[in-house]
């Protein structure tokens, strides 16, 4: 912690600084790769969202439920080789077992806990030359249909039959859903 003295009315006192930290300017590598996983992570979602509401018009919640159990990770791959990243989105409470991300994208979860979306921080970093990305899924209106409390029971009996261990539903409007990640290798 620095000190400086300041003249204020005349006399010196102490003062601590409490300017905020400066983060320092990625180095050009860091930065594409950062810019890379950003992409990445945001199509994920994109295509994501774009191909659930295509199969919601088309077929209800079931449609959209098949949607997404079996079309996200054709999807996640596509991105993934577009974008030459590692993507995912990943959950507190999961409903496929195999939707979990790196053991940091655990840890943010896991800090973030059970809350409201607004006002959560994502990541944009670079750790041990690799870019990382993460941003905050929140539950918009068209989630409830398949996350919220009140169900209807063709969906109970889709999530039974596909994921008979499912902990993602109970939300509400705006609540922290989880999240989208990608990590890029620094070239």
């Amino acid at each position: 912690m620095f000190v400086f003295w300041l003249a204020c009315s005349g006399s010196p006192e102490p003062a601590v600084d409490q300017a905020p930290a400066v983060q320092p300017v990625p180095a050009p590598e860091e930065a594409a790769a950062l810019a890379q996983a950003e992409a990445a992570a945001k199509g994920l979602g994109k295509a994501l969202k774009n191909h659930l509401v295509k199969k919601l018009e088309e077929g209800g919640p079931a449609v959209g439920l098949q949607a997404c159990s079996e079309d996200a990770i054709g999807l996640g791959a596509l991105v993934a080789g577009t974008h030459r990243a590692r993507v995912g989105r990943a959950s507190l409470r999961k409903r496929n077992p195999n939707n979990d991300g790196p053991d940091w994208v655990g840890a943010w979860l896991q800090e973030q806990g059970e809350r409201p979306a607004e006002g959560v921080v994502g990541v944009h970093e670079v750790v041990d030359g690799t870019a990382r990305f993460l941003a905050p899924i929140p539950v918009g209106g068209e989630c409830l249909v398949c996350h919220g409390s009140a169900l209807d029971d063709a969906v109970v009996a889709e999530l039974a039959a596909r994921y008979p261990d499912d902990e993602a539903t109970g939300y509400e409007v705006g609540d922290l859903r989880g999240a989208l990640w990608a990590e890029v290798t620094v070239r």
